[in-house]
C-alpha cells in the first residue's frame, strides 16, 4: 500500500532522444495525423524512470487527470533528460469506498538544463483490505 512516506520520492534522471518513428507511432496509437510534430501529450509516455519501491500495479487503478505545462515545444531529434516523482498521496472517500490518489510529476529539462516542461498525473486506486484501515 501506498502512504504518504512516498511523498518525494523521485526516480533518478532518464536520458531521452525524441525519435521520429517513436512520435510516429504515437500519433497513429492516439489516431492523429502525423506532421511531424511532437503530439502534446507525449511526455504522458515517458514512463522509464521508476520511483524506488512504487509500483503502479493496483487491480482497479485508473488515471484520473494529467496537466502539462511546456516552456517550448518539443522536436523530434530532441536531447532531454527527465524524471518522476511523487508529489502528493492523499485519500477520499467515494461512493465505492476509500480511494487512494497519487500525484506523479514528470519534470523534462534540455541538455543545457533549462525545464522544458513539467506534467503531473493523478493516479486513483481503490484502497484494499478493512474500511477502517488507516492506509495514508
Amino acid at each position: 500500500m501506498i502512504g504518504k512516506e512516498f511523498i518525494g520520492r523521485e526516480s533518478e534522471s532518464v536520458n531521452l532522444k525524441i525519435r521520429l518513428e517513436e512520435v510516429r507511432r504515437f500519433a497513429e496509437a492516439i489516431g492523429i495525423p502525423f506532421d511531424g510534430e511532437v503530439p502534446v501529450t507525449y511526455v504522458g509516455t515517458l514512463l522509464q524512470a521508476s520511483i524506488p519501491g512504487f509500483e503502479l500495479t493496483n487491480p482497479g487503478m485508473i488515471h484520473g487527470e494529467q496537466k502539462i505545462t511546456y516552456q517550448r515545444p518539443l522536436s523530434v531529434g530532441d536531447s532531454l533528460t527527465y524524471k518522476r516523482g511523487i508529489k502528493d498521496v492523499y485519500e477520499r472517500t467515494s461512493k465505492l469506498g476509500k480511494m487512494i490518489f497519487v500525484v506523479i510529476e514528470t519534470t523534462g529539462y534540455d541538455l543545457a538544463g533549462e525545464l522544458v516542461f513539467s506534467s503531473s498525473s493523478t493516479i486513483i486506486a481503490p484502497v484494499k483490505g478493512d474500511s477502517d484501515e488507516e492506509s495514508v
